[in-house]
């Protein structure tokens, strides 16, 4: 009986067994794929985001100085025109009032 089961062919079983293991990894990875594809984009996002948010600290001071610069020139050109020649013209007639008061 010994000599008879070495004399089975177990070509078909080992290519069947060959193919069910392959059909199964392949499943198993086709399973697996998207949540791994989607945890691997997760994590490339908040790389990306940290990135983004480092780089973006490191340039703002350099963006927003120029920025802030031409503001404040602006806004003490316009002092300078508006405000401080009514304020001026004011003070003067206060005191061109004072003086011919003492007269």
């Amino acid at each position: 009986m010994a000599g008879d089961l070495a004399d089975i062919d177990l070509t078909p079983l080992t290519t069947a067994l060959s193919k069910l293991a392959e059909d199964m990894a392949r499943k198993m990875v086709q399973d697996a794929l998207p949540d791994l594809v989607e945890k691997a984009i997760a994590a490339e996002k908040v790389l990306i985001n940290e990135t983004v948010q480092e780089m973006t600290r490191q340039a703002l001071p350099d963006l927003l100085k120029p920025i802030v610069d031409q503001l404040a020139q602006d806004i003490i050109d316009k002092v300078a025109r508006e405000i401080v020649p009514d304020h001026a013209e004011a003070a003067v007639k206060k005191e061109i009032e004072r003086l011919t008061a003492e007269v």
